[in-house]
Order: structure tokens, then C-alpha cells, then sequence
């Protein structure tokens, strides 16, 4: 493959996945945007770097998932390290759109925060809409272990998103 044929290639897949990935990192930070999109930019030069490993007969989202999530959570112990140093992060604004759902949602992505790192990338990837099938693959879980997961995480965040428990 020519290198022209190499960077058209690589283009083609950063546009197919690039919101996605966006969108599982956006998780991880909850909500935000400038981290989120730090760990897409430092993804997707990951994978460039490392094109050559990449198996053409491997599922590419799988592999693109497998970077951005060790990424993230990366980019999460260094974070957790730097806070530890210094003053407590701030806080962002809440959106005016919808302020109970704004609340909703930072409560409920402080409660996946509380999960295991596989079992919130668990979660974060359902809800993101990622196929149960690239899901079972990209963990290593059959599907009946990974309906049982994810079935045992939304009992463990239910009384935590309902009531503020865990």
C-alpha cells in the first residue's frame, strides 16, 4: 500500500470514528470537552504511530476503542496524581438548557466514576451505542458473560443515580 493509499485509508477510518471515540472519552472526563477531545487527538496519534500493528484482518473500531480507553484512562491517573497536588478541580458551569437534567447526568457519570475501570468502560461503551459484539470482542467476553455485566453495573448504579448511594 502506497503511503498516499496509507493516509486516505487512515482518514477514512478517523471520520467513521472520530465522534464515537469522542463521545467514550467525553464519559471518561465527565463532560468534558477540552480533556475529551485531548485524549481523541492523542488516540488517533496513538493508532497513526502504531498503523503497522494494526492487523487488517483485526476489527478496526475494536482497536481504535482498545486506544482511546487506555488513553483515557491514562490521562485519568496522571489527573488523579496532579489533583492530589493541587487545589481541587474546578467546577465546570452548568448548561442553561436544562439545569435538573444537567444534574442528572453529572450524578450519573459520578456514579460510573465509581466503578472498576473495565466495568466503567463497560458502561460507558453501552452507552454509547457500541454493538454488544464489538464490546464482547474488544473486553474478551462472551455474550452471555457480557449481558450479565452489564446487567449487575445498572444494578449498581441505580440506587447511586436514584438517591446518591452507592
Amino acid at each position: 500500500m502506497s503511503s498516499s493509499e496509507e493516509e486516505k485509508l487512515f482518514k477514512n477510518r478517523f471520520e467513521e470514528t472520530k465522534d464515537a471515540v469522542f463521545r467514550l472519552c467525553l464519559g471518561y472526563f465527565r463532560q468534558d470537552s477540552a480533556l475529551a477531545e485531548d485524549a481523541l487527538q492523542e488516540t488517533f496519534v496513538k493508532a497513526w504511530i502504531h498503523r503497522k500493528q494494526f492487523r487488517e484482518d483485526a476489527n478496526w473500531q475494536t482497536w481504535i476503542y482498545r486506544i482511546a480507553v487506555n488513553t483515557c484512562l491514562l490521562q485519568l491517573k496522571k489527573e488523579k496524581k496532579e489533583a492530589q497536588k493541587s487545589a481541587e478541580l474546578a467546577i465546570q458551569p452548568q448548561s442553561e438548557y436544562d439545569p435538573e437534567k444537567e444534574d442528572q447526568i453529572q450524578r450519573m457519570y459520578a456514579c460510573i466514576d465509581r466503578l472498576s475501570p473495565q466495568n466503567r468502560m463497560l458502561i460507558l461503551m453501552v452507552l454509547e451505542g457500541i454493538p454488544y459484539a464489538t464490546i464482547e470482542e474488544t473486553l474478551g467476553l462472551s455474550p452471555e458473560n457480557l449481558r450479565v455485566k452489564i446487567h449487575r453495573i445498572k444494578k449498581q448504579l441505580y440506587p447511586c443515580i436514584s438517591h446518591g448511594t452507592s
